[in-house]
C-alpha cells in the first residue's frame, strides 16, 4: 500500500506573519500561569524543539498529558483569531492531492481537532483516509512527537503502508521519516534543504507520478 503522510502546518496550510512569542503569550503562557508552572519564552521554545521535554511541567506536580490538554484548546483557538483576521490560507499547490493515488494521511504535533478544524476551512477532509494529532490516544505518547518516529510507525501499522512517503516542511518531518524507514520529502516552504531529506520539491505538485520516478 503506497502512502503519503503529510505534515500539515506550513506544509499544507499557510500562517501569514506567524510569531513564535505571539504564539507563546496566546497559547502556553496563560495556561503555564494558571497552572502555576515556572515558563517563559525560552523554556517554551526550547520544549518545541525538543531540547527540554514535553513533560517538563511534571517538575512542578502538573500531568503533561494536562497541560497539553489545556494548550491545545488555546491553540484551537488561535487558529480562531488567525482565520478571522485573514491570516490563515491555504497554499495553493495543495489541489494536487485529489490526484495523488494511495492512501493519504495528515500528521501534526497540533491536536486532531486543530487539524480538522483548519481543514474544514478548505474542505481538505476528504482527502485524507486517517488523520493524527499529538492527543492521539489522549496524549499517551506526548513526549514521542516529531523527530521521534513512533506516531509515524504507528500511521504505518493502522494504514498498512508498505510504501511511506513523509511531506514535510522541516528537520524534524525529515529526520522522523529516515527513523521510521520512510522516504522524506522536504517542501522549500522556510528551509532549502534538509540533510535527512531523500528529495528536495518546491511545490507539491512535484509529487505527481513520485512512485514511479523515484521508488
Amino acid at each position: 500500500m503506497l502512502c503519503y503522510i503529510f505534515d500539515v502546518d506550513d506544509t499544507l496550510i499557510k500562517y501569514e506573519n506567524f510569531d513564535m512569542r505571539e504564539w507563546y503569550e496566546f497559547i502556553a503562557e496563560p495556561v503555564a500561569r494558571k497552572m502555576k508552572i515556572p515558563m517563559n519564552f525560552e523554556i517554551w521554545k526550547d520544549m518545541i524543539e525538543g531540547k527540554i521535554s514535553r513533560r517538563y511541567t511534571e517538575r512542578y506536580g502538573i500531568l503533561a498529558e494536562k497541560f497539553w490538554q489545556e494548550v491545545d484548546r488555546r491553540n484551537l483557538l488561535y487558529r480562531k483569531v488567525m482565520w478571522e483576521s485573514g491570516r490563515l490560507k491555504l497554499y495553493e499547490d495543495v489541489k494536487i492531492l485529489k490526484e495523488l493515488p494511495g492512501k493519504k494521511i495528515a500528521w501534526s504535533t497540533s491536536s486532531t481537532d486543530c487539524i480538522r478544524y483548519v481543514f474544514s476551512l478548505f474542505n481538505l477532509e476528504k482527502y485524507f483516509d486517517l488523520i493524527v494529532g499529538k492527543d492521539f490516544e489522549n496524549y499517551r505518547y506526548v513526549d514521542r512527537v516529531k523527530p521521534d518516529p513512533t506516531f509515524l510507525n504507528i500511521i504505518k501499522s493502522i494504514v498498512k503502508c508498505t510504501i511511506c512517503i513523509v511531506i514535510g516542511d522541516d528537520e524534524k518531518d525529515m529526520k522522523a521519516a529516515k527513523n521510521a524507514g520512510c522516504f522524506a520529502v522536504l517542501i522549500t516552504r522556510r528551509l532549502r534543504s534538509s540533510r535527512y531529506a531523500d528529495l528536495v520539491i518546491h511545490s507539491l505538485g512535484e509529487l505527481k507520478d513520485l512512485d514511479k520516478k523515484f521508488l
